[in-house]
């Protein structure tokens, strides 16, 4: 969490609702993150390539 929440400040996104989701302790886990602003591509990009990170997926609710 701390990488990705990092990400987004560095960038100046706020973050309006965030949700984490685990099945088992040391698990893989899901993480929904709810943004004030569009994310540009470029950020989602350096999210996919953070350690511990298997999958990014970017929905756009203005599009």
């Amino acid at each position: 969490m701390a990488e990705i929440t990092c990400v987004l400040a560095g960038f100046q996104i706020n973050i309006a609702t965030l949700q984490l989701y685990r099945s088992s302790r040391g698990g893989y886990a899901v993480t929904v993150i709810e943004c004030d602003d569009e994310v540009p591509q470029d950020v989602v990009a350096e999210l996919a390539h953070e350690e511990g990170i298997v999958k990014v997926t970017y929905l756009s609710m203005n599009s």
